[in-house]
């Protein structure tokens, strides 16, 4: 049988390098989720109008990134690739996107082994 549909996770990829949101860049899943990237933290917001929200209504989960962990900012963002749930970055890191985690690794290699995280965001 032949699955119609697409198996992207992320529907829309924005960097914005001026303005409130400047040197942001917003992954937009295709359930209405945004993870938003930036050189120090990674956040994950129910949905694109909240990001903007003082009070905070709508972050699901934020983690700080540091060291090794921060990522490196070009002039088109962070993101080099995405299909599915892999995100590969600028500075070679890699984003994965299962059912229940969202996890930073250093390389390609450590995201297929699973090994050396260096951040994670829970969806569930």
């Amino acid at each position: 049988m032949i699955l119609s549909g697409s198996s992207d996770i992320i529907k829309k990829c924005e960097y914005f390098a001026t303005g409130t949101q400047a040197r942001t860049q917003w992954l937009s899943f295709s359930n209405g989720l945004v993870l938003v990237l930036h050189q120090d933290f990674l956040a994950l917001y129910k949905n694109a109008m909240v990001i903007n929200d003082e009070l905070g209504n709508g972050l699901m989960e934020l983690v700080d990134l540091t060291g090794a962990g921060c990522l490196e900012l070009s002039e088109q963002g962070f993101v080099s690739e995405y299909r599915a749930g892999f995100v590969g970055l600028k500075d070679d890191k890699v984003i994965l996107i299962t059912p229940n985690d969202i996890q930073l690794f250093a390389s390609k290699a450590d995201a297929l082994r699973n090994q050396n995280e260096l951040a994670r965001l829970q969806l569930a």
